[in-house]
């Protein structure tokens, strides 16, 4: 068992409602108990597809609160509302990157084309930060580039997930936090992908792999050691503020709901202890 904390760095400048997502059961982690500190939530509010869950706070100016998760390993698995796809353009292949796919990919058992999909994506890359993310404007992600690509693990991952229900694949986009030593606490917003397929591990990590220089891209979560904790999945959520609804890039901390900071992330760090 372990307790994984998360918290603002630095205090709520302006009162409002602010969001913070309620974490999924993974195959890594079940969670077995929730508490707050500095404030508590008034309410569990549902994305407007109903598959993201988050806590929803009334914070005053100079509030810091802290969410504190008991989890225990490992879990059961990602529930199968996880894999359904969401509304927003990140979360659907484009034909174009269909037709690539099929072409690039062959008509093998999908215990061989799983894998041959994945390390197809992260040939297509090398880490580094984009000015704006893929599939931006876009009505869909688009197919993937000649030659390499930069992108971070947003990048990859989101084109990894709809790559791979372009062959049928249900695969999730998952978010929250890798944290490694020596320091104590990590800013929250890494993410991989989970996958349901039979004969095929669940869990990977292309952009870990791609970033420290190891190009054959294998289900192992940490090429990078460390820990790994889930907050959420999918990208582009929106939820219904009093005023308007708001989109969200994904949830993986303190997000504001209204004022200034709607749609934006607080600044969210975290730890575990065992």
């Amino acid at each position: 068992m372990g307790v994984f904390e998360a918290f603002l760095e630095d205090p709520v400048q302006d009162a409002g409602l602010y969001i913070f997502p309620v974490a999924p059961d993974t195959w890594e982690q079940k969670i077995t108990r929730v508490t707050f500190e500095g404030a508590e939530p008034q309410a569990i509010v549902q994305d407007v597809q109903g598959r993201i869950a988050a806590y929803q706070f009334a914070l005053k100016a100079g509030d810091q609160p802290m969410v504190r998760m008991a989890f225990d390993e490992p879990g059961p698995g990602l529930s199968d509302d996880a894999f359904i796809p969401g509304l927003s353009a990140f979360e659907r292949p484009s034909q174009a990157l269909m037709d690539q796919i099929a072409e690039e990919v062959a008509e093998a058992p999908l215990q061989i084309r799983v894998p041959a999909l994945i390390q197809y994506v992260g040939d297509h890359f090398t880490y580094g930060a984009r000015e704006t993310h893929l599939g931006t404007g876009e009505e869909a992600m688009p197919a993937l580039e000649c030659g390499l690509t930069p992108g971070t693990c947003v990048d990859m991952h989101t084109l990894a997930v709809a790559a791979l229900r372009a062959i049928g694949v249900p695969a999730a986009y998952v978010i929250g936090v890798h944290i490694a030593e020596p320091r104590e606490q990590w800013s929250t917003g890494h993410c991989w992908l989970n996958l349901k397929c039979e004969g095929v591990s669940h869990h990977w990590d292309i952009s870990h792999h791609v970033q420290y220089g190891v190009r054959e891209i294998t289900p192992k979560l940490n090429p990078k050691p460390g820990r790994r904790f889930a907050l959420s999945i999918g990208r582009g959520p929106e939820f219904s503020g009093p005023d308007f609804v708001v989109s969200y890039p994904s949830l993986s901390g303190f997000h504001g709901l209204t004022g200034q900071s709607a749609g934006q992330k607080l600044r969210t760090l975290a730890r575990i202890l065992d």
